[in-house]
């Protein structure tokens, strides 16, 4: 498990997708101790590795309000994903995670809801009779 956790940090990102680590050359929260390029060390950081915790969803309080998304911080990827990898790191363990996390945060980050039918995320193109499916059926009914 170890071998993982300096590519998950304890709120919940994925580092590998994580803008910082290209723009501010960020080696990740759990090597630089939660303190990234000149910005103060992460609140949340401070709590989880306090606590004795890998992640937050080891706390009791878990979820608390130093997981909800800022509004600085929502639109950015992968703040609005923490909360999603943290409960699948729960689920499944960071091990099983860890495998399957690249190929999840592709669809993510490229993927899509086809509308009307509760599809599961695709990357596939949508098929561009679906729509007119539904018309054709509403002025049947």
């Amino acid at each position: 498990m170890s071998v993982y956790l300096n590519d998950h940090v304890p709120c919940g990102i994925y580092c590998k997708r994580c803008p910082g680590m290209k723009v501010y050359n960020c080696k990740g929260c759990r090597e630089q101790k939660g303190q990234i390029k000149d910005f103060p060390t992460c609140k949340t950081y401070e709590c989880v590795t306090t606590k004795g915790y890998n992640f937050c969803f080891e706390c009791d309080d878990f979820p608390c309000e130093k997981l909800q998304p800022i509004v600085n911080f929502e639109i950015f990827m992968p703040h609005n994903s923490k909360i999603y990898n943290l409960l699948m790191i729960k689920k499944l363990s960071l091990v099983k995670w860890n495998e399957i996390c690249e190929e999840q945060s592709d669809l993510y980050y490229k993927g899509h809801k086809v509308r009307y039918g509760g599809d599961n995320l695709t990357l596939e193109k949508k098929d561009p009779n679906l729509y007119k499916h539904k018309k054709e059926e509403e002025t049947k009914g």
